[in-house]
This record gives C-alpha cells, sequence and structure tokens, in this order.
C-alpha cells in the first residue's frame, strides 16, 4: 500500500526555483540528485508522517506543521503535515531564509509590526 504524498503550488514551485537555481549555479546533475532525495525524502515522510520537528510557535494555525531536512540536501527543509494516509506538503525552503515570514505568508498571518503604532491627533 502506498501512501499519498500531495504537494501544494507553493512547494512545487519552490522545487522547481531550486532546480533551476542548482542548474543556474551548478551543474544538471546536482539538480537532477536534488529532485531525486527531495522525492526520495517526501515518500520517506508519507511512510512515517509523524517524523520531522514541530514548527514552534504560538499561532495555532501552525499546529499541526513539521519540517524536516531534505536527504543529502540538508540545508533545504521540508514543511508538511500528515494528511489521512500520508502527508501534504507545503512548502521546500533553505533554511537561510526567512522562513517565519514566508509561512506567515503562506497561510495568511499578519506578523507584529512591533510596537509603532500610528495615533490620531
Amino acid at each position: 500500500m502506498s501512501s499519498t504524498i500531495n504537494k501544494l503550488p507553493s512547494a512545487r514551485r519552490d522545487l522547481v526555483g531550486i532546480f533551476y537555481r542548482y542548474v543556474r549555479e551548478g551543474t544538471l546533475p546536482t539538480a537532477r540528485r536534488f529532485l531525486a532525495q527531495a522525492e526520495a525524502t517526501f515518500e520517506r515522510l508519507a511512510g512515517m508522517p509523524g517524523m520531522g520537528t514541530r514548527y514552534q510557535t504560538d499561532e495555532p494555525r501552525y499546529a499541526d506543521l513539521l519540517s524536516f531536512p531534505v536527504s543529502r540536501f540538508r540545508m533545504y527543509l521540508v514543511f508538511y503535515r500528515p494528511v489521512a494516509g500520508g502527508i501534504e506538503v507545503l512548502r521546500v525552503l533553505h533554511g537561510a531564509r526567512d522562513i517565519r515570514g514566508i509561512l506567515a505568508e503562506e497561510f495568511c498571518i499578519e506578523e507584529d509590526a512591533g510596537d509603532d503604532v500610528a495615533e490620531d491627533k
């Protein structure tokens, strides 16, 4: 019995962008290896959806969100959630990016702009 892997459009865009980045800055074989390792990671996670690290935040919309590094490309993280029979892949992001901001945008969460509030006078 195979597990399901549902990649959201944003995750598919991430994979395409990473692939082409490797093509531009590296080589086509490296880009292909990245995609193969990403797919192998998705398969592994779908078979054992509880693996990974829970994304830590107070935002309830992230409650079931987990992350796990792509095999052999550990600087990239798969952000996913377990679903019946497998996983749903939300994003695949480089660990050095503004993950908090990207996920806030993905979940339509307005981040705190700080305590600077304009006052009407």
